[in-house]
């Protein structure tokens, strides 16, 4: 199983409020630190202010990739918004400042959305929760194959390998055979 940091910021949260006047937090992460992970309660949602994470789903015991989020990028609203687990792990890949958004903050603004916003929403987070799913498991199955068309490339290797050079080649024998054209040894 793929280990993750520990997810402990080492710095003190602040407080920072929006224009709209919600208080929302900012966090520090040091670089391998985990700001959550694949399975867990989902609460609050992120903005990178700083930095760049890694985003991991777990498949078959292996994390596979699914993204590099960078200044700007939003991320865990899709469980914040749902109230469903995790769907997937965020890594610090550098250090790393992200600002927190409660799920109370989230659920008040999608609350004030007009309906069919708000069924728009799910039908996009069930979509994207769909495709991660399936890039997670082509990811897998197309590395399966590499490595075993790899190791079918390796037990092939010596087969085909060109026989070593004798040390004194023997010279070769003219058209005529050992003897020489005039039927004598040369």
């Amino acid at each position: 199983m793929t280990s993750f940091g520990t997810g402990t910021p080492e710095e003190k949260e602040t407080n920072i409020r929006s224009k709209y006047g919600e208080v929302l937090m900012r966090v520090p992460y040091e670089k391998d630190k985990v700001i959550f992970r694949e399975g867990h309660d989902g609460t609050d949602a992120y903005v990178l202010e700083s930095g760049r994470i890694g985003v991991y789903k777990t498949t078959d015991g292996k994390a596979v990739r699914l993204a590099v989020l960078e200044k700007g990028a939003m991320f865990g609203e899709m469980a914040a918004i749902t109230g469903e687990r995790r769907t997937a792990t965020t890594i610090a890949m550098e250090p790393c400042v992200v600002v927190r958004i409660s799920k109370s903050t989230i659920q008040q603004k999608i609350g004030a959305c007009d309906p069919f916003v708000r069924a728009l929403i799910n039908i996009l987070i069930n979509n994207l929760s769909r495709v991660n799913e399936r890039y997670a498991t082509t990811n897998h199955v197309a590395e399966k194959l590499l490595n075993d068309l790899k190791a079918a490339q390796i037990e092939k290797e010596p087969e085909q390998a060109p026989e070593p050079a004798a040390a004194n080649p023997a010279p070769a024998a003219d058209k005529h055979g050992p003897r020489g054209k005039d039927g004598g040894v040369s």
